[in-house]
């Protein structure tokens, strides 16, 4: 035996009366899902060109550390040359020295799009490039991110991602 009811022809109207009805419900919704679905292909976009802001940030990490290890390292060499000295001085009647200033290690932005750490008490660095501390230049990525996923900010290759990191911190 079948489910299914047997309409008559007279209940036909009122039956296509109540689908557009159930249509008219529906139809918001159902054209929401297909806005939503047509937007992911752009969401895939900005999501991708955040992950690789965030792989700049990580590999730019990787650099720092090393190049603050070598910083402390060659920080610590001239304190105890300027120990050595300053002992020799003393010993010879003279005014001692000050010891040298700890390297502080951050991170160059150039307007080219080079990232790399520099020192941030270096007096010869480049006049353009825009020196950050390590916490700062993410700070400044995060922002960028931001901006990605909100689309106000479109890279369009992998060379971009860096001049837009100067770009958003030339900004602030």
């Amino acid at each position: 035996m079948s489910n299914q009811r047997e309409n008559s022809l007279s209940s036909l109207p009122d039956e296509i009366h109540a689908l557009g009805e159930r249509i008219k419900e529906t139809m918001p919704r159902y054209t929401a899902c297909l806005k939503g679905v047509s937007g992911l292909p752009s969401e895939f976009d900005r999501r991708f060109w955040v992950s690789r802001v965030q792989a700049l940030v990580a590999k730019m990490k990787a650099e720092y550390e090393k190049y603050h290890a070598q910083a402390q390292s060659a920080g610590f060499t001239a304190k105890f040359a300027t120990l050595a000295v300053d002992i020799a001085l003393r010993a010879g009647g003279m005014e001692p020295i000050p010891p040298p200033e700890s390297p502080r290690v951050g991170i160059s932005l150039s307007p080219n799009g080079t990232i790399e750490p520099d020192l941030l008490n270096y007096p010869q660095r480049r006049p353009d490039a825009i020196l950050f501390t390590f916490e700062r230049f993410e700070a400044v990525a995060q922002r960028l991110g931001e901006e990605i996923m909100k689309g106000t900010a479109v890279p369009e290759s992998e060379e971009d991602v860096p001049r837009l990191i100067y770009a958003v911190a030339s900004q602030l």
